[in-house]
């Protein structure tokens, strides 16, 4: 009766260690991965194990004991396994297989060679009892580093099951090869079997909660990743607008002064007008003539306003085919009054065709101009003020290369550079840099910076080529007729 009882109790727990990971598995479709199949391959290895030794009586018995046994000892494993996974601490596979094959050689040597049925119970009741708490160990760590009830669940019911294996080991200590009284084993038996049963349903249940938080954490963290993300570019978007007001700012009276010049011309040809009319000695030619002066300036003025209108304007990053040689005269434009002024020698040597990259223009634009200016600021500390400015292509990248003839950088602040708020001007944010790298980096391109060779410094932008067949930008009317002030190889000298 006894026997019958075992039987009985083994199959049962079998049953229900094969039904919970079923469920389990297709309740975690959707968060399946490796630590998930270890989990519910462990649970249905022991309920393998358990049926097996079920069936003792029905199938030879080197299947119902050594077979049985090592494939409940690879369940356990496997569960440990699992949890160990989660942790990023898995156990080595080889490792894995030798405790096996140890534990096999063990239990054999106990069985026949011993011939020792009491020690061969207590020695898998003592490995049985290790791996539980193993799992119980692994199981509150998981508890306590994630805030995890499931994890706790695991920890509480398989810790109460390595309870009722602790009195069975007690037990069979304790009666030797004395035999067992059956009042006593059907006792302990029940208690294993409401033991495992408890350690089945709530540690499948457990492991549940666990995916299932760690899919709710991860889909929280997705979502504040996203809004971080939202956040950042709307405030580096911003930062970038306030930068290039600030650039331009920097830039007002030379602005002005650009400015000045075609109006003062188209005053003076209005003026020269209104006399030769009142004169009545103005032939139709030199009407014209000066007509034509008025438009030119007019055009110029326009030009330059709408550059600097689009360059301040803030909005939305706006991605199109750029041309890295356009937009670098374009900003050699805005800054040609203080290269005059400080007599900076420019070489920009013509490219035989557009060099074209993906990207927001005017985010472009900026990166170009804080390059240029912090050069131009530099070559205004030496004597020999000339600037060197080439674009390359390179493979799939394109290259454009600022080369001064200024101080150079300090070595001991050359790795500080381009940080944020790191500044060596005395009025300076030290944001400019910064912010040029972070649109480079939206850009999927970088910027470096360098002492040259022959002294100064070299700064180089890389960004991604266009795929070839893409459209080319357009170029606006008035930018088209504006007087290009640096000249392909020319020299903007002093004046």
């Amino acid at each position: 009766m006894t026997g019958q009882a075992s039987v009985t109790a083994y199959l049962f727990l079998g049953l229900i260690f094969l039904i919970m990971p079923s469920l389990t598995w297709v309740i975690l479709a959707r968060q399946r991965s490796r630590v998930v199949v270890l989990w519910c391959a462990g649970s249905l290895l022991y309920a393998g194990g358990m049926l097996l030794v079920g069936l003792r009586g029905s199938i030879p018995d080197w299947v119902s004991f050594a077979v049985a046994n090592l494939v409940t000892l690879a369940g356990l494993l496997s569960s440990i396994q699992a949890l160990r996974l989660d942790q990023g601490a898995p156990w080595r596979l080889r490792w894995m297989v030798v405790a096996g094959l140890v534990y096999l050689l063990n239990f054999e040597f106990i069985e026949r060679g011993l011939g020792n049925a009491p020690l061969r119970k207590e020695f898998i009741v003592l490995v049985h009892l290790t791996l539980l708490l193993q799992v119980v160990r692994w199981a509150w760590r998981i508890a306590r580093r994630q805030q995890s009830m499931g994890a706790l669940a695991i920890a509480g019911s398989h810790l109460l099951l390595a309870a009722a294996m602790l009195v069975r080991l007690v037990h069979l200590i304790q009666v030797g090869g004395g035999g067992e009284g059956p009042t006593r084993h059907l006792v302990e038996m029940g208690l294993l079997v409401s033991a495992g049963v408890l350690a089945a349903i709530v540690g499948d249940v457990g492991f549940i909660g666990i995916a299932l938080e760690r899919s709710a954490r991860q889909q929280l963290e997705a979502v504040a990743c996203k809004v971080r993300m939202e956040e950042s570019l709307r405030l580096g978007n911003q930062l970038a607008h306030l930068d290039r007001q600030r650039s331009l700012g920097l830039m007002a009276a030379t602005l002005a002064h650009e400015l000045n010049q075609p109006l003062m011309a188209i005053l003076a040809s209005a003026q020269a007008a209104r006399r030769g009319t009142a004169a009545n000695r103005l032939e139709p030619a030199q009407s014209l003539e000066l007509l034509d002066k008025v438009i030119a300036n007019s055009r110029r003025i326009s030009g330059i306003t709408e550059r600097i209108r689009s360059f301040i304007r803030p909005g939305e990053p706006h991605s199109a085919p750029v041309d890295l040689v356009r937009i670098t005269r374009e900003m050699l434009e805005l800054l040609q009054p203080d290269l005059q002024r400080h007599g900076v020698r420019v070489t920009f040597p013509a490219a035989s065709e557009p060099v074209l990259v993906q990207g927001d223009a005017i985010q472009l634009s900026q990166v170009v101009l804080n390059v240029l200016r912090n050069a131009l600021e530099a070559v205004q500390l030496v004597p020999d003020r000339s600037l060197q400015i080439q674009i390359t292509r390179s493979g799939s990248v394109a290259l454009l290369s600022i080369l001064d003839t200024g101080p150079g950088l300090d070595p001991g602040l050359a790795d500080q550079v381009g940080r944020p708020y790191f500044t060596t001007k005395d009025r300076g944010l030290g944001m400019g840099l910064s912010i040029s790298i972070a649109i480079l980096e939206q850009h999927q391109g970088n910027l470096t910076l360098r002492n040259a060779e022959g002294g100064g410094a070299c700064a180089v932008m890389q960004l991604p080529l266009l795929a070839p067949g893409s459209r080319q930008p357009r170029v606006p009317a008035e930018n088209a007729l504006a007087p290009l002030v640096v000249l392909a190889e020319s020299t903007g000298g002093g004046q």
